[in-house]
């Protein structure tokens, strides 16, 4: 798709977005907008770390944003605005680089976990610094390439995933020229020297290095068996969101997986090096917060759909030359709603009718692929549907106090 109908499609939906939240204002929830509301949660934090600097476990927080915020000098609105800017501009060269359709865009731009890029969380920048890395891997520009580990390095704790999925990249990619050896050290490079940044700017506040390890622990954020059924925080509806994000996770893990166990007695490479690095990423995540949470998946669901990685992965899967049938997909619906026992779906016959729409929501981007056409169409339609519906709602809930992520 042209760069023409890309932008015109990132500024209606923008400004349609904004003006539905706009009416829900001034119609149903009085004072919506006011600039209290858009720091809750982690918003806070960063405000704090904005206004006084570093104490205590606000160190969990890295500090490109608070650094970015402060020296920007903009209010709540203004930091919104700067975010949502970012955010929409970023997409913008991703999606000219994946050559998106219309309908791609609208899909993307309707993934609920895209309400955080509105807020002022550190989302928009760790999404702008990402795609310079997917941009760099696709270009091959391997000063964007470095760029964009270093900034997402400072936006947040992301070094623990980015830097197995550097080295299976690579290792699936089987390139191990000494070009692209060194461009892997370099990366490596990049990210340390990311984490060093982090490190010198919260010892200026605090007196002490890397306490962010530390800091976690306030969260419970430790190496543990996670406990069954697995839960979030706010429980219900965010439960749900997050068991989402933890199929998204999981199903990127096992595609890894496969593709790991062809490499090895197949010895056939044909995924691009963005796609390998954006699933490595989904999974990794996954897996993390699997092991180091306890069972409990709370903001899964950013890490997992607030990202550009989601992205790249979804349009490869759109792209590839394949189509799902009819029993195929209800054998998918099947498992799907199997694999939401870990969730505790099975507790009361009314959590799991909530769990069997869920199923049923989650399987709709497997029905894109549908064999027929109008099936596929059909599934499109209600997908972007459902999507706008969910991120209207999530984004109103988080401004009267509710927990999202």
């Amino acid at each position: 798709m042209s760069k023409a109908y890309i932008l015109k499609t990132l500024l209606f939906y923008a400004v349609s977005v904004l003006l539905i939240v706009f009416l829900a204002d001034r119609f149903f929830f009085e004072g919506l907008l006011d600039s209290a509301n858009f720091l809750n949660w982690d918003a806070m934090h960063y405000a704090r770390i904005k206004d006084v600097g570093y104490n205590g476990f606000d160190v969990a927080f890295f500090p490109f944003l608070p650094l970015i915020w402060k020296h920007l000098s903009l209010g709540v609105g203004g930091m919104v605005a700067f975010n949502a800017l970012l955010y929409l501009t970023s997409l913008f060269f991703l999606l000219r680089a994946l050559k998106s359709t219309v309908f791609e865009t609208l899909l993307y731009l309707s993934i609920p976990g895209a309400i955080f890029f509105y807020l002022p969380y550190t989302e928009s920048l760790f999404f702008a610094a990402s795609t310079m890395i997917i941009l760099g891997y696709k270009k091959e520009n391997t000063l964007l390439f470095l760029l964009g580990l270093f900034l997402s390095t400072l936006s947040r704790p992301a070094f623990t995933v980015f830097i197995p999925a550097l080295l299976v990249t690579e290792y699936l990619a089987g390139d191990f020229s000494k070009k692209n050896l060194l461009k892997l050290t370099a990366g490596l490079f990049a990210i340390l020297l990311g984490m060093l940044v982090v490190g010198i700017v919260q010892y200026a506040d605090t007196g002490q290095w890397f306490q962010f390890f530390e800091a976690q622990k306030v969260w419970e954020n430790k190496l543990q068996f996670p406990a069954f059924p697995l839960t979030s925080w706010a429980g219900g509806l965010i439960v749900r969101l997050d068991a989402a994000a933890f199929l998204t996770g999981t199903a990127a893990g096992v595609f890894l997986l496969l593709y790991l166990f062809k490499l090895k007695f197949l010895k056939i490479i044909n995924l691009p090096k963005e796609v390998i690095f954006s699933i490595s990423y989904l999974a990794g995540i996954t897996f993390s917060v699997l092991i180091f949470r306890g069972g409990s998946m709370f903001s899964l669901n950013r890490f997992v759909f607030a990202v550009p990685f989601i992205i790249v992965a979804i349009d490869y899967y759109l792209k590839s030359a394949f189509t799902i049938g009819t029993k195929k997909l209800l054998l998918s619906l099947l498992f799907v709603v199997l694999f939401f026992l870990m969730f505790g779906s099975y507790v009361h016959l009314q959590n799991f009718l909530k769990f069997l729409f869920l199923a049923f929501y989650v399987i709709l981007p497997l029905a894109l692929k549908h064999e027929s056409k109008p099936v596929s169409v059909m599934a499109l339609l209600l997908l972007i549907g459902l999507n706008v519906f969910f991120q209207l709602f999530f984004y109103i809930r988080f401004l009267t106090g509710g927990w999202i992520g």
